[in-house]
């Protein structure tokens, strides 16, 4: 009974942190000139909605889609495209820990300009 039980407990310990994989994702990170907000629709699969906006001078842009985790690596493209031939896709890197990341963005100058882009600096989680 006593083993029964500890095999019991061992699977609802690991099926809970399973569960929870991406839950502490979510959240506001910013950098002097960009912002990430992010909710998890799925915690156990790594669905992460996600928006972030750049203004750097004169200059802004913001894009907002789904995304799927992988580890630390979140990729997402915008949900609502320029036109057929958009191809922006967005790639967030987190620490470890999920505290700080960084991000970068392919084929997406038609939502920000060529002033500006998301290439830059590490943001922080805002508490």
């Amino acid at each position: 009974m006593g083993l029964r039980f500890t095999l019991w407990a061992a699977l609802f310990v690991c099926s809970a942190s399973a569960n929870a994989q991406y839950a502490n994702i979510d959240g506001t990170f910013r950098s002097t000139s960009t912002t990430l907000r992010l909710i998890p629709l799925d915690s156990e699969k790594g669905v992460i909605a996600a928006e972030t906006v750049v203004t750097q001078g004169g200059c802004s842009g913001s894009i907002a889609g789904v995304g799927k985790m992988s580890g630390n690596v979140l990729k997402f493209s915008p949900y609502v495209k320029v036109d057929q031939a958009d191809v922006c896709e967005v790639t967030v890197l987190f620490d470890k820990k999920r505290n700080s990341a960084t991000i970068s963005a392919e084929g997406c100058m038609a939502h920000s300009g060529a002033a500006c882009g998301w290439e830059g600096g590490t943001m922080k989680r805002s508490k």
